[in-house]
Formats: structure tokens, C-alpha cells, sequence
């Protein structure tokens, strides 16, 4: 992954930050957190294969994480897809934020593309994907929610109807729904991975798994228990604190969790 020119590349910049945890001195909680990063990146990264397009890198420090994703040097511009890129690197990464979740701690973000040079060597990295990703974690997010450059967010969507659309050529079970404008669940596509929030941002769906009723492993829960059991930990934090800026992160994720319960029982 390291730029041997010694010049920036391009990258999908991912950054997470974990929120309340200033107050977090405990060597334990503080290690667990770095733990989960790590250990859902490495999951998943030891399921890369030879022919693997892409390399990525995660990078930890205290609560926060930067995740990156770029093309292997060798790897010719006709099996570059920078949607599909995107896409697999959305999918990946959803496993860290379903674990965070799943232990009842709340992150925001911040996912962007362009300039960046990362030297694994010395753990170093800087560019301008690099700040934007940070701009819009710590200026644009506000809530718990990962908010997403719109280049990336369209190269998903663009991405996720190319792929529908060829299952739907190729399978004849879905060719019936076309008409009627009905679509069966696709997880495996990516579909409603990324979505545009009230304030017209894009964001990554997190629940976008258990939404479609898939067990994410280590979790062991469905969609709906999952997202049900999230539910009642928000009513719990809103609650308990007095706090106006905690309670209204727990008010955002309340609202959001709750959007994806109605679409799993309607």
C-alpha cells in the first residue's frame, strides 16, 4: 500500500471516531475499543484472496480510526471499478460498525476519496482525503452517522443498480417484480447500504445488514432483534442522562434504528 514514489495516490478514506469517550480513562474500555477495530478489520482481510484488487490498511489511535482502500499498483485500469471499490469497501467495514453496536458504543464519521499517501512503515499518512474525511466526521456529522462525499455515495448507487439490474436480466425469479415496481431484498448487492439523510447528506446505513435479516456472525441475533435491542438501549440512555447534546445523539440513533424496524415489519 505505501506510495514507493513517494507521491499521493488515491484512497477511500474512511474515519470512524468513537463518541463519549473523553471520559473514558479506563485502560480496559479503551484497549476493547482499539480491540474491535482491529480484530473486525483483520476478519475480514483474511478473507482476501490472491487475485484481490485492492489492498487496505486500518490505523488506530486513542478512540479514533482511519481506514484505507486503493487499487494494488500492479493491477491494470480495466479491472480498476472504482464503484465496485466503494461498494466491497462499504461492505467490509460494516462488521466494525455492527460489533460497536452490538456493545452499545456510538461512533460518527466521515468517508471520502481522492489525494492521500499512507507509508505503513512509519505509520504515517496525510492528504487531502484525509482531511476531508475528518471535515466531515467532526463538522458535518453532528450525530451518531457516517457521513459520506457524494462522489463516493453516487459511485455506490451507480454500482448497486449496475449489479441489480444484470440479476435481473440473468434471473427470471426477479423479472416479475420489474413491472410493479416492487424489488425483493438484495443484500448481496450492497442495495441500501448508502442512503441521503433528512438534511440531504449521504450516509452509510450501518443497519443495512441486519435490515435485510442477515446474522452478522459473532452477533447471533436477527435483523429485527438486533435493531430492537438497539431501540430500547436508546430509550434507556435518553432517560437517563441530562445532558440536551447526549440525549440528542441518542434521539438521532433512536429515529434512525427505528426507520429500519418499520421497513422489516411493514
Amino acid at each position: 500500500m505505501d506510495n514507493e514514489d513517494k507521491k499521493f495516490s488515491q484512497y477511500l478514506v474512511i474515519f470512524v471516531d468513537i463518541l463519549g469517550s473523553q471520559n473514558k480513562t479506563d485502560f480496559e474500555e479503551m484497549y476493547h475499543i482499539n480491540k474491535i477495530f482491529h480484530e473486525e478489520f483483520e476478519k475480514n482481510q483474511n478473507k482476501d484472496m490472491e487475485h484481490t484488487v485492492y489492498f487496505r490498511k486500518i490505523y488506530t489511535f486513542s478512540d479514533c480510526a482511519y481506514i484505507f482502500y486503493k487499487f494494488k499498483d500492479e493491477i491494470s485500469n480495466e479491472r480498476k471499478n472504482l464503484s465496485k471499490l466503494f461498494t466491497v469497501a462499504l461492505c467490509n467495514c460494516e462488521p466494525i460498525f455492527l460489533r460497536f453496536l452490538k456493545e452499545k458504543i456510538i461512533f460518527r464519521g466521515g468517508i471520502s476519496y481522492g489525494d492521500a499517501y499512507v507509508d505503513s512503515h512509519r505509520s504515517m499518512f496525510f492528504g487531502n482525503a484525509v482531511n476531508q474525511a475528518y471535515k466531515l466526521e467532526s463538522k458535518i456529522a453532528i450525530h451518531p452517522r457516517i457521513v459520506i462525499d457524494s462522489c463516493v455515495a453516487n459511485e455506490v448507487i451507480e454500482n448497486i443498480e449496475e449489479v441489480k439490474y444484470k440479476m435481473l436480466a440473468t434471473n427470471p425469479e426477479y423479472v416479475p417484480f420489474v413491472g410493479m415496481g416492487i424489488m425483493p431484498p438484495m443484500p448481496e448487492t450492497g442495495d441500501g447500504i448508502v442512503e441521503m439523510d433528512l438534511d440531504g447528506e449521504f450516509i452509510f446505513n450501518y443497519l443495512h445488514f441486519p435490515e435485510n435479516e442477515m446474522i452478522c456472525p459473532d452477533i447471533y441475533l436477527s435483523g429485527q432483534d438486533f435493531i430492537q435491542e438497539l431501540i430500547q438501549y436508546c430509550y434507556e440512555q435518553i432517560d437517563k442522562n441530562k445532558q440536551y447534546h447526549v440525549i440528542d445523539k441518542y434521539f438521532y440513533l433512536l429515529r434512525f434504528a427505528q426507520a429500519k424496524l418499520d421497513g422489516l415489519l411493514e
